[in-house]
């Protein structure tokens, strides 16, 4: 097997997993949605979705008392913000759709444009 048939199986493998991935995370994303619909339907009130601060601050607390300080790169504190008030359910199809495009650009083997050899000639008015 040569190096360009190996790319190709390799760029065939990652962007096939990474669909996988972003296909996984939307139908998670969908029947999150579901669920909250169905729930609403049967008791006619409608639960918020936790946030995904809410989420990611049980995983690393440590990382996420460093990302909350207020003297912390202004850049963080926007993340944190956003991570603050987006719901869970939205994120994960956020996330999803990322990874979807990803494995398109991935498994994108399109061939290099041919050079152009001919000589540039000058505008004429």
């Amino acid at each position: 097997m040569g190096k360009a048939q190996l790319e190709h199986a390799m760029r065939g493998a990652l962007g096939w997993v990474l669909w996988l991935i972003g296909v996984s995370l939307n139908v998670v994303a969908i029947c999150w949605l579901g669920f909250q619909t169905l729930r609403w339907l049967q008791t006619g009130n409608w639960m918020n979705q936790p946030t995904l601060f809410s989420w990611v601050g049980e995983v690393c607390p440590g990382a996420c008392t460093f990302a909350t300080n207020p003297h912390s790169w202004f850049g963080a504190a926007k993340l944190i913000r956003l991570l603050q008030e987006i719901p869970s359910g939205l994120a994960l199809a956020i996330v999803g759709f990322a990874f979807a495009i990803l494995s398109v650009s991935v498994t994108d083997n399109r061939p290099e444009p041919p050079p152009v050899r001919k000589p540039r000639t000058l505008p004429s008015f």
